[in-house]
């Protein structure tokens, strides 16, 4: 989602933004809210380049690009706390909500 945030601050044609925004819609859920994904700040360019490089794992057999961003969640919510704000707080009222 960082990312995707990032992507929007940047120069693009409407279609493209339309896009992005619709694609962080669907990623609302019980747990993952509308407020939740609005805790999460743009990814910084440290971020960034560190994500650039888990990507060039590639997203087939493990250990890959999508393994590695999740065993090294704490790195990046080092780079934009936000993470870390939005994980505790999707995560602590997480059983409530689902009854």
């Amino acid at each position: 989602m960082s990312v995707a945030k990032r992507a929007l601050q940047g120069e693009m044609p409407a279609d493209m933004r339309l896009d992005f925004l619709t694609h962080l819609e669907k990623m609302i859920d019980n747990v993952v809210t509308a407020e939740i994904i609005a805790m999460i700040e743009p990814m910084d360019d440290d971020g960034y380049e560190l994500f650039r490089e888990i990507q060039k794992l590639g997203y087939g057999p493990m250990p890959n690009a999508l393994d590695m961003l999740a065993k090294k969640f704490d790195v990046f919510a080092r780079c934009n706390p936000s993470l870390r704000r939005a994980y505790d707080a999707a995560t602590s009222g997480r059983y409530e909500r689902a009854m």
